[in-house]
């Protein structure tokens, strides 16, 4: 614990995990101030800055890895103009997206209103729509929660409802997660009647798909504000588009000591969530005759007796199995990756043997909400029966409708090893005949 003396407009920098009390003076965090008595925490691997708003004193203490700094006065100009730009803006009644390339700033500012927010006692509703680094939800979904009090993190808030859309990377998968938070705007606002929502979006924000994503999202929520977080020559390209749009632009310069996080760094928190949301593991046997594969739906085709099956093995190789929905089929046979074969017209995806083996999977409801992530160990063709690791912890089986293949690949140690890309060929493959079953 060490105690410390800040001159007025001094800042702190505060590297987590880390609490801070305030003794003397007030100081400015996050869209709050904070005076004698009170206490914020710092999250591990988040980086918060105080700016003192008079000389004053505050009580740090700091865990393994946690570390502070008194720096310049000359170096809070972004927190300057993003106070004045961010004064302008009406919460109540209003849905604002926050945009911008990686490591910007995007939760930083969500944190900031959603805490000037709070300040004002509006019932505050966020979307974190960023799968690859989701802090509300985990690690490959959109998820929404309501802010009860004042925070530093958004990991501080707890996911009301999660939308799992597959993968991290969102390019490939883009209008369902559109969809998905366009849903989730609906749910804060007709199930829990919140006063405005703030959306936190992911850093894909070049090409035409990724232009295309933000200018849906904005116009399809109903945006009155549209947030952009501009470092050097970012986000030119969605910016001239946004001018055409109907609602406000707000143009915010990007902190020039930002905190940039490698891809390693990523692919590790994303690793944590996955252990912290399937942490400790059990193994669940679900009969796929009764809750379906919502984007594979086996055994609910056509499949094939013994002669059949003897014919088309001439022509596919060793088949261990393969069923049939009109001009597709799907099946598992002795290959070591994915690929199509066409016989008498019809369309043949042919999976690797244990082709299941580690994928990420959502144990959905009847609304197509996550109830749980899972990892699928094993499918058994002659019982119609695959065995999950969920967590030990999850006590809502007789809530699941269906389940939802991903596109991601872990070991035993949820370790993220391969992405599985033709899990997606497969939908648009069983969707041109009106399958899955259940419609995304």
């Amino acid at each position: 614990m060490e105690i410390i003396t800040i001159e007025p407009n001094e800042l702190l920098t505060i590297d987590g995990p880390a609490s801070v009390r305030v003794i003397e003076g007030r100081f400015y965090v996050l869209g709050v101030d904070y005076g004698p008595g009170n206490a914020f925490t710092v999250m591990r691997g988040r980086r918060v800055v105080a700016k003192s708003l008079e000389k004053g004193k505050v009580e740090i203490i700091v865990g393994p890895e946690g570390n502070f700094e008194k720096v310049g006065k000359s170096s809070d100009e972004v927190i300057e103009i993003w106070e004045r730009a961010l004064s302008e803006v009406s919460l109540r009644n209003s849905v604002i997206v926050v945009l911008g390339a990686m490591d910007v700033g995007k939760t930083t500012i969500t944190t900031i209103l959603t805490n000037k927010g709070v300040k004002e006692g509006l019932k505050v509703g966020i979307i974190d729509g960023d799968p690859g680094q989701n802090d509300v939800g985990p690690p490959t979904t959109v998820s929404a929660a309501i802010a009860n009090g004042f925070i530093t993190h958004l990991t501080q808030l707890k996911a009301l409802k999660s939308i799992f859309i597959e993968t991290t990377s969102i390019e490939y998968v883009w209008n369902y997660a559109l969809s998905s938070i366009v849903k989730l705007v609906d749910y804060l606002k007709t199930r829990h009647s919140v006063d405005f929502v703030i959306i936190n979006t992911d850093g894909w924000i070049s090409g035409p798909d990724a232009i295309k994503f933000k200018l849906g999202l904005v116009d399809q929520v109903g945006a009155n504000y549209a947030i952009v977080i501009k470092r050097e020559n970012e986000a030119n390209e969605l910016l001239s588009k946004l001018s055409e749009w109907g609602g406000k632009t707000i143009v915010l310069p990007s902190p020039p000591n930002a905190r940039v996080r490698d891809r390693d760094d990523r692919k590790i928190r994303r690793e944590m969530g996955y252990s912290k949301y399937i942490m400790p593991p059990r193994d669940l046997t679900i009969n796929l005759r009764d809750k379906p594969i919502i984007n594979l739906p086996l055994f609910r085709g056509l499949t094939y007796d013994r002669s059949m099956l003897n014919l088309i093995r001439r022509v596919l190789g060793p088949t261990m199995y393969i069923e049939q929905w009109g001009d597709v089929a799907v099946a598992i046979g002795n290959v070591k990756e994915f690929h199509m074969k066409t016989l008498s017209n019809v369309n043949i995806a042919v999976l690797p043997m244990n082709w299941e083996r580690g994928l990420l999977v959502a144990l959905e409801d009847r609304e197509n909400y996550l109830l749980t992530l899972g990892v699928l160990k094993r499918i058994y063709y002659n019982t119609g029966k695959a065995v999950i690791t969920v967590s030990r912890n999850f006590d809502r089986e007789n809530e699941v409708s269906h389940i939802r293949l991903g596109m991601i690949r872990l070991n035993e140690n949820f370790e993220e090893v391969e992405k599985v890309l033709y899990i997606g060929k497969l939908e648009s493959m069983l969707q041109s005949q009106g399958i899955p079953i259940i419609s995304k």
